[in-house]
């Protein structure tokens, strides 16, 4: 059964009251305490904490209205639980025992009475649709009953279908309707060409259709145990791990979630989050492009204008620098106060390196960064080191070079900071490290030095292989 749910799920249907009032029963509940929670992206929150006012009788009523989507009780100490969903009709009675939690009756809503019956429709049919996938399991390939079995089974499948069909059409606004269709397939058209192009072809219409069923913009979406696992699948599994695939993937969620702000308030949210932190290179393409598209048009009113200025300006510091990007051609200083400027170097792949005498992840960095220099020299590798030290300090970058074996780089300051190197290259920390194809081009940044030669070597496979 493709649609068989693990939980027992309630929901609720259309009211326009300003209030909601829900009194739940629990007969057999030797417990004062009840917990209630909700779901929210891929967490479970705490909503509140009810007490008794009768044995086994607690109420959930306030001025306001609660956000649609599932919620949960949770029984103390047992942590069993029951779980509802609330739509706009938020006023109804709850009734379930200890013994039994999974069985539950409603009074005053009709969505949770229907998918009160789905699902009890579907847990007294599983019992025989996982009998027979036991026994087809069971049986040899050419076992004439495992054809037999394999009828039943889809004959099942076709009658939780039909229950399924009968429901969204004849109550297709309801939140049970949308639960069912979350959970429904993608039918393929057949495809031509060859074993590649048809592999090709569905994965792009599979991921074109991916929400095809899951409205990304419902209220109540935010609040299911679905969306988050669909999101990040979508990401992950079905969006090249590529910045600009990324980007476009991201954006096509995010319109779709504008007319539900909180859902698009979450995911922005996080989105900006996970990439102002990603390790991975490259990847704060995709925090420039959230801050820059976003939140530096007021898509996220939420923040204060001193945070928003803050995550935008930081950006704004990135997107020189990104792979990609042309770098500066900025002019620094050789010990003997020569002018240099980086379109004066002759070079197929050029390092910049800013470090610091001072600076321990430097000390640490440059024996690798020396071996490698040593290695690649002679194969088009030009090395600038560029200290970061100004004015009366800049003495010590010199000081330092023949302890740290540095006599064979380039070796440049900037006493008096004119190249603006550290706001033109964003270092705010060192080593900070660059690889320059000679357009100036940034091909690769913040690496470490003992990666050096594995990302040459990359460089060297995509320029023999024409990438």
């Amino acid at each position: 059964m493709r649609y068989l749910l693990p939980i027992v799920l309630t929901c609720l249907m259309i009211s326009v009251n300003a209030q909601h009032d829900i009194k739940i029963k629990i007969n057999d509940y030797p417990n004062d305490t009840l917990i209630v929670g909700y779901y929210l992206g891929d967490k479970q929150l705490v909503h509140d904490t009810l007490m008794a006012s009768k044995p086994g009788r607690f109420e959930m009523k306030g001025d306001s209205t609660l956000n649609k989507g599932f919620y949960l009780l949770l029984t103390i100490p047992d942590n069993k639980i029951v779980q509802f969903l609330i739509d706009d009709d938020q006023e109804f009675d709850l009734e379930t025992s200890n013994n039994t939690l999974e069985v539950v009756k409603f009074k005053g809503s009709k969505d949770n009475q229907l998918f009160s019956e789905y699902v009890s429709f579907l847990a007294k049919h599983r019992p025989k649709a996982d009998e027979l996938r036991e026994k087809i399991e069971a049986l040899e390939l050419d076992d004439p009953l495992r054809e037999t079995y394999m009828n039943e089974l889809d004959a099942f499948d076709r009658k939780v279908e039909a229950e399924q069909n009968i429901i969204t059409k004849e109550y297709p606004n309801s939140l049970t309707a949308m639960l069912i269709n979350s959970n429904t397939g993608i039918d393929f058209p057949d495809f031509e060409g060859d074993e590649k192009e048809v592999k090709m072809k569905t994965w792009q219409y599979y991921k074109k259709h991916y929400f095809d069923h899951i409205d990304l913009g419902h209220a109540a979406s935010l609040r299911t145990p679905f969306l988050d696992k669909r999101v990040k699948y979508y990401l992950k599994n079905l969006t090249p791990n590529m910045p600009d695939s990324i980007i476009r993937s991201m954006d096509y969620l995010l319109e779709q979630m504008r007319p539900a702000p909180e859902t698009f308030r979450y995911y922005l949210s996080s989105f900006l989050n996970e990439y102002i932190q990603s390790k991975i290179v490259g990847m704060d393409a995709v925090y420039v492009h959230l801050a820059e598209k976003y939140y530096a048009n007021g898509d996220a009113p939420w923040l204060d204008e001193e945070t928003t200025n803050t995550i935008v300006d930081n950006a704004m510091d990135i997107k020189p620098v990104l792979i990609g990007e042309t770098a500066a051609n900025i002019q620094v200083y050789l010990e003997d106060e020569t002018p240099l400027k980086i379109s004066d170097i002759d070079y197929e792949y050029l390092v910049v390196m800013f470090w610091a005498p001072d600076c321990g992840h430097c000390k640490k960095a440059m024996p690798a960064v020396v071996e490698f220099y040593e290695e690649y020299k002679d194969k088009g590798v030009k090395l600038l080191a560029i200290c970061t030290k100004h004015r009366d300090k800049t003495q010590s970058c010199w000081d330092m070079l023949e302890d740290k074996n540095m006599t064979g780089f380039i070796n440049a300051a900037d006493t008096n900071h004119r190249s603006l190197f550290k706001i033109k290259y964003n270092v705010k920390t060192t080593p900070k490290i660059f690889i320059l194809d000679p357009d100036r081009k940034i091909l690769m940044k913040n690496i470490g030095g003992a990666q050096l030669k594995e990302v040459m070597e990359e460089l060297f496979r995509r320029e023999r292989e024409g990438m």
